[in-house]
Parts: structure tokens; sequence; C-alpha cells
């Protein structure tokens, strides 16, 4: 039976080495990554693709990391998920590249955009596939000439952005070719069932350690636990469900605790 506590991870000096996997299977998505982000003048646009919960998220993070290490200076991330106003596009292209005054029903004053935040650093695009056809070009037409509009305007505004988008779909099904063609770097992630058997366990190993954290408690898990959950084959979630089935099997572990369990043993 392993005993868990969370290990300090802090003195790790490459921004993707807390991305399990970095160097093994994830060590050619990495090196894209690296390269799309040092390319002259500022990187190189960049599209990751994978099924919910492999992790396009926190491998987005960890580019801008890499980035600030990269290019010292301010490198600002700005994030949105395109899925949180995918039923109202125009509302989606007002957070995005701002708007004036009166460019809509309830706009009572300019707002400016994301766009216009994240100037000189990344803007990571979540679900990008629901960007509609119109804010994809005016996307596509940002990443050509490095301008934009805000909704309403006609005066064109500068932004030195660096687009990181991911998308679950396939590209060529939902998103337009102009918009594709000028992203260079595309990005595959893999599923968590294939995984190599040692990337698995620490990936199980990394989620034991935050929970210790989170409680602030000594875990104790049987080997049958680790046979488990690194065979098991999620069709959906993967490794944002395997969180969820930690999570469950420490929240019962604990409760057996505090009912009298003499310590917290997942098995």
């Amino acid at each position: 039976m392993q005993k868990y506590l969370l290990e300090d991870t802090s003195q790790q000096k490459d921004a993707f080495a807390e991305l399990c996997g970095w160097n093994g299977s994830l060590k050619y998505q990495v090196e894209l990554a690296k390269s799309a982000i040092s390319y002259p003048p500022k990187g190189l646009h960049t599209l990751i693709l994978g099924d919910s919960g492999v992790g396009k998220s926190a491998f987005a993070k960890a580019m801008h990391e890499y980035g600030k290490n990269y290019y010292k200076e301010d490198y600002p991330l700005v994030t949105f998920n395109c899925a949180d106003y995918g039923s109202n596009p125009q509302l989606l292209l007002s957070q995005l590249f701002g708007h004036v005054k009166n460019a809509f029903t309830g706009a009572d004053k300019d707002k400016i955009g994301l766009v216009e935040k994240a100037n000189g650093g990344i803007l990571f695009l979540d679900e990008v596939h629901r960007l509609p056809p119109e804010g994809q070009e005016m996307l596509f037409y940002l990443m050509d000439k490095g301008e934009y509009n805000r909704l309403g305007d006609t005066t064109y505004r500068k932004s030195k952005v660096l687009i990181i988008a991911a998308t679950t779909s396939t590209p060529d099904k939902v998103l337009l070719k102009t918009f594709t063609r000028r992203i260079p770097i595309i990005i595959n992630l893999p599923l968590y069932k294939d995984r190599p058997i040692l990337e698995k366990i620490m990936i199980i190993e990394k989620f034991l350690y935050d929970e210790a954290l989170a409680i602030n408690k000594i875990l104790y898990v049987e080997p049958i636990i680790f046979k488990a959950l690194t065979e098991a084959t999620y069709s959906e979630g993967n490794v944002g469900q395997l969180i969820s089935d930690i999570k469950l099997l420490c929240a019962r572990a604990y409760y057996a605790y505090i009912q009298g369990e003499n310590v917290i043993k997942l098995d």
C-alpha cells in the first residue's frame, strides 16, 4: 500500500515539466509548442486538438509560462471559452473585439475586448469551433494583418496577440479554411487510454498528491486502485473524468475516516 503527500515541484525549470509525459508521449507536442512560442518576431498561431479532458487548457497555460520565461517581459494570458457565449454570437464578438457605444441594443458605452487586453501576449480561445463564421473571419484578419475593429467602429486598431485556439471537433468540419490556413502549428493531444502505463501512474499520483494537499491528510492507496484507474477507458472526459473518479474515491475514504477509521485508505 502506497502513502501519498504532496511533493514540491516549484523548482522545476521547464515550463512544461508539470505536464505528465512532457518528455515522453508529449515530447513531440512540447517541441512544437516551444517552436510556436519562440518563432520570431512573436510566435506562430497554434491550434490544439483533442477530446474533452485531455488537458488542452493546461497545455496552453504551459505555453504561456514558456513564453514568459522566453521573452522576459510583460506577457499576458487572456483565456476565453467561446462556448460560454455560443448562443449569442453578437455578445461573443463583443467580448472578443469590444464595441463602441450604440453598436447594438444595450451597448450604452464603449468597451474594450479581450484581443486588446491580450496585446503583447496570448489569447487562448477554448472551444473555438463555437465562434461563428463572421467571428472566424474577423480573427483571420487579425492574424493576417494584426488589425481589428471593435463592433460598430470603422477604425482599425492594432494588436500583437498570439492566438492559441483549442477544439474538440474536427477542424475541417467546423472551421473556415481561411481561418485554419493562418494557423501553421497544429498540436494533437493523446487520449488518456493511449498514454503509456508509467505516464498513467504519474498522472494518477499527481492528482492523489493534489487531494492529499486539499484535505491536509496522508492518503493510503491499495494497488488495486492503481490497477483500476490505469485500465480505465473513458469514452469522454479523459483526464477530467479521472480526476472526478479520484475525488470520489478520496471523498468516500475521508468519510470512512471521520466515521472512525484509523487512516484514510483508498481500497
